[in-house]
């Protein structure tokens, strides 16, 4: 068997030695989200990477729970989703953010530990957090946060 050398007749570009800003290494990700939920997300978290506070806020606030929780989805051999109600399309609204890479990670880690989409797991955080009856120790918690 003969082998070939194959030369290339383009140049190689040269790489670019200019630094990378933090924005372009992170993913965009999207999440939907109930009208209602969305207008108090935006209502409560604000500034410089308002979905990426909003993410870590709530994984500090109860990502000890879900480690120990039963899960969310006792089926666990499907996958949960959020359910759209038919003809109610207009009543959801798409989260776009660039979320730190870790906090993205353990949110996915949760959602398989329970058996849900990433998008049902925040959903149910985010309602968890403006709901009217939370335990004693989250209220405590979420007024500092």
């Amino acid at each position: 068997m003969k082998l070939k050398l194959i030369l290339n007749p383009k140049p190689i570009k040269s790489k670019s030695w200019k630094a990378k800003s933090p924005r372009e290494s992170m993913p965009v990700c999207t999440l939907i989200l109930p009208d209602k939920l969305y207008k108090n997300y935006l209502r409560n978290w604000n500034g410089s990477r308002p979905g990426a506070t909003c993410l870590k806020d709530l994984l500090e606030l109860y990502g000890p729970d879900l480690q120990f929780q039963e899960k969310l989805n006792p089926d666990s051999a499907l996958m949960m989703y959020q359910k759209k109600e038919d003809g109610r399309q207009k009543d959801w609204n798409r989260l776009n953010f660039r979320p730190d890479l870790e906090d993205w990670n353990l949110l996915g880690n949760y959602a398989r530990k329970h058996g849900v989409s990433k998008c049902y797991l925040f959903t149910f955080l985010l309602s968890r957090y403006f709901s009217d009856t939370p335990s004693p120790e989250v209220s405590k918690k979420k007024k500092v946060a």
